[in-house]
């Protein structure tokens, strides 16, 4: 009798220990996201803007990015997850969309967001959002020296380092870092194409729509 009151009280401790650990995970994983999208995602669609704009002041950067809150979209292209994109505008006019994709970094996984000119198609910058690159060497991908060379490059580019055949010229001490770059611009540009329709579809969609 004692043992199956033991059992019953253990069952009850591991639902109670179970269940709580469950809300708290997503609690955390709600929050890590939030984190993710406010301070790497957006700061990167912001570099994108930048790009063709010019710099921000600080009042107008926390403002755009705050609107970008309200300028992200989802949508269901067969994934295991929705697609997030953001729309960039220009005098209050749709001109971009921004999504991300990742490649494999010498770190790990890299990830990049592109912007893609929704008139011409063509690149319209990129901005790198998370990586965990060798300071000083890899992490050198994040600047525009790098990253400006992807502006203006069409669907029929070369998404790759000059070293394989591609239009991109590598950082010296950095090829596996601007590899994945490269092939994170080629992966979202890829996407974009072919899931054009859904994404300029959504564009004019309120805000979260999936």
């Amino acid at each position: 009798m004692k043992s199956v009151r033991m059992l019953v009280v253990l069952a009850g401790i591991s639902l109670v220990s179970g269940t709580s650990l469950g809300g708290l995970f997503e609690i955390t994983h709600e929050l890590a996201e939030n984190n993710i999208l406010k301070f790497k995602k957006i700061p990167a669609v912001v570099d994108i803007y930048e790009t063709v704009s010019g710099p921000l002041a600080l009042e107008d950067r926390i403002a755009f990015e705050e609107s970008m809150l309200a300028e992200k979209r989802y949508v269901d292209v067969g994934a295991k997850k929705p697609l997030l994109f953001f729309v960039v505008r220009r005098e209050n006019e749709p001109f971009a969309v921004a999504l991300e994709s990742y490649g494999q970094g010498f770190g790990g996984k890299l990830g990049v967001m592109v912007g893609v000119d929704l008139e011409t198609e063509d690149l319209v910058a990129i901005g790198v959002t998370t990586m965990s690159e060798t300071p000083g060497v890899g992490t050198r991908v994040k600047e525009k020296d790098f990253t400006g060379q992807f502006a203006g490059m069409g669907g029929e580019a070369v998404f790759k380092v000059k070293k394989d055949g591609g239009e991109i010229d590598a950082i010296t001490g950095a090829t596996i870092s601007c590899r994945a770059v490269a092939d994170a611009v080629g992966r979202a540009r890829a996407t974009y194409a072919e899931h054009r329709s859904t994404i300029r579809a959504a564009v004019d969609s309120p805000p979260g729509d999936v």
